[in-house]
Parts: C-alpha cells; sequence; structure tokens
C-alpha cells in the first residue's frame, strides 16, 4: 500500500509541474529522467502529458484509499 502512495505521489507532483513550471522539470531532469522522459516531445504535449499524470496519480492514491479501508 505505500508503494500506492509513494507512486501516486510522485505522478500528482509530475503532473502539477507539468501544468505549472515546466521550468522547473528541465532543472530536475536528471533526476526526473528516471521517472518520466522530460524530452522536448514530452514538453511540447505537456498539458495532456500533466493532466493524464494526475489522473494516475489520483487513482493510485484512491487505490491506496480503498485498499486501507476495507467494507
Amino acid at each position: 500500500m505505500t508503494a500506492f502512495i509513494l507512486i501516486g505521489l510522485i505522478a500528482l507532483i509530475s503532473g502539477i509541474l507539468f501544468l505549472v513550471a515546466p521550468g522547473m522539470l528541465i532543472k530536475l531532469s536528471g533526476l526526473l529522467n528516471q521517472i518520466v522522459s522530460t524530452d522536448h516531445k514530452t514538453l511540447k504535449y505537456r498539458i495532456s502529458v500533466g493532466i493524464i499524470f494526475i489522473i494516475i496519480g489520483l487513482f493510485f492514491l484512491f487505490m491506496a484509499y480503498y485498499f486501507s479501508n476495507p467494507y
């Protein structure tokens, strides 16, 4: 379950950075290239990529919540 939270937070933060601060992604590209590719095509479609990462992040956080609270 901790992995779901970690992946969800990384995806959510990456998605927000794609939408709000793409310049910061370029600065952090050394670290983020291990997780997400920040090449020119990715930055060209940064809004779509950001929204997809936010959706993935929210999905993983929801799954962590769902698994931690059995009915």
